[in-house]
């Protein structure tokens, strides 16, 4: 069994020696099971990326580097396909690994179950200014049961790479934002569902790498997909003018994305929430299907879900 441990980043070092760090100090695993592999998404800043190749050179992990900034799901497709893997984990930069059981228990529930399509870990929310959770966001209950979605949390998910084959990975002109989406949504079109699993959990530090990287929040239009004077008049129908088109040319990433993928799926509902429309065209019919999972003490536990 090969397992592929991955995460991108963009124009930091210090939260890849974060999660590089939290895998070493909390993995409790067979090593030769399991390789990592880092991919810098097009750093413009040089002195960065030097950092960025000493820290994977310490803890001997390989650093792909983008000749430009290409996206979330080009990232997550060069790191898919860089390892003759069995299983991918991907992570956002700035996820820890807080609890040794992590891949024992996804892969786990990813070898015992039928049809799993991308499977997600909880979270914890926390602060990077105060190092604690954050209050406001309720921790999950680690005692719970799995919970079926139409996609995991993109930040921290797994999937197994025949599925990831399977689909021909994620939709690259997306860009940044339901990439994840999509591809839960392709997997369960398959037959594949998807599901949260209660534990263990991984620590999220706050959306740091678009909070710090305000340039990663808008892009160009793509006229062979979704022409400017199309988007805008499907925007128009909820938004004004300086939503529609920030600066000159340019439109909002999330934005733009959401009306890509309502359109792909062929949502009614454009502009706002397509992805409730394709959850219950696609995964409330589905039959229920006995779950097995580990919990926090690493008993077997089953559930018709």
């Amino acid at each position: 069994m090969k397992i592929s441990i991955c995460a991108p980043t963009y124009n930091s070092s210090t939260r890849i020696r974060d999660l590089l760090t939290s895998i070493h100090l909390y993995t409790d695993y067979p090593k030769d099971d399991y390789k990592i592999v880092i991919v810098d998404d097009g750093t413009p800043d040089k002195n960065v990326v030097g950092e960025l190749r000493q820290i994977c050179n310490e803890f001997n992990v390989p650093l792909c580097e983008h000749d430009k900034n290409y996206g979330i799901p080009a990232s997550w497709n060069t790191l898919s396909r860089y390892y003759d893997a069995d299983y991918v984990i991907l992570f956002n930069d700035d996820v820890q690994v807080c609890d040794p059981n992590w891949i024992t228990s996804m892969i786990y529930f990813l070898e015992n179950n039928e049809k799993v399509g991308a499977v997600g870990y909880p979270l914890y929310h926390m602060n990077p200014q105060t190092s604690k959770m954050q209050l406001d966001i309720s921790p999950p209950n680690l005692d719970s049961i799995p919970g079926v979605v139409g996609a995991p949390v993109g930040c921290a998910f797994a999937f197994k790479k025949s599925i990831f084959d399977e689909i021909g990975g994620f939709w690259e002109d997306l860009i940044s934002f339901y990439e994840e989406t999509d591809f839960g949504f392709e997997c369960n079109k398959r037959g594949y569902r998807c599901y949260m699993i209660p534990y263990p959990p991984a620590e999220h530090w706050s959306s740091q790498t678009f909070g710090q990287n305000t340039i990663l929040s808008v892009r160009k239009p793509d006229n062979n997909i979704l022409p400017m004077d199309k988007y805008r008049k499907i925007m128009s129908q909820k938004y004004d003018e300086e939503r529609i088109e920030p600066t000159n040319g340019y439109v909002y990433r999330m934005d733009y994305s959401r009306v890509m993928f309502a359109l792909k799926w062929k949502c009614k509902d454009l502009v706002s929430q397509p992805q409730v429309e394709v959850h219950r065209r696609l995964i409330d019919p589905m039959p229920k299907r006995e779950v097995k999972w580990l919990d926090r003490n690493m008993k077997e536990r089953k559930e018709i879900l």
